[in-house]
């Protein structure tokens, strides 16, 4: 994502899990992002405070490589949605993942770090939009992965497969 431009960025917070990067990685992220006053880099947190941390975001960042769609549905997507905030997904159009973020967030190309990075300046510019897209997710969450949503799917799946 190219990181120029300091000046005319609107203020956004990031938060970054670096267990999962490479530290080459993180150290090339850290560098990126020095002089952000936007951007903050927290030690791992505990985790009881990842509702805390999910909620202080603005919105919501899933990059996905393009030969990952359909393999699996990333499990941080249901507690993005539940944040209330839009997911940005790096997305191929008609995969599941696409589908789930529809009315929650925005889909880009994967591996598309330019469109990623237009699709976060839009949202960040568009508050009544990104609000808009935070409460579908929030519905989303609530209707798709809350645990009584969830069992009563089940339940109905098993009731349909006994009377077959």
């Amino acid at each position: 994502m190219p990181l120029d431009g300091r000046a005319r960025r609107p203020t956004a917070r990031l938060r970054r899990d670096c267990r999962r990067v490479a530290p080459a990685a993180t150290g090339r992220l850290r560098a990126a992002t020095a002089g952000f006053a936007h951007v903050r880099w927290l030690p791992l947190q505990p985790a009881a405070r990842l509702n805390d941390l999910l909620n202080a975001a603005d919105l919501h960042l899933l990059p996905q490589r393009p030969d990952a769609a359909d393999l699996v549905m990333p499990s941080k997507l249901a507690f993005m949605l539940a944040s209330g905030r839009p997911v940005v997904a790096g997305v191929a159009p008609g995969t599941a993942l696409a589908r789930a973020i529809e009315g929650a967030g925005l889909a880009v190309p994967p591996g598309d770090a330019t469109a990623m990075a237009a699709a976060v300046r839009a949202l960040t510019e568009d508050s009544p939009r990104r609000h808009a897209l935070g409460e579908g997710a929030r519905s989303r969450a609530l209707a798709e992965w809350d645990r009584e949503a969830i069992l009563t799917m089940f339940e109905n799946e098993l009731e349909a497969l006994a009377k077959a």
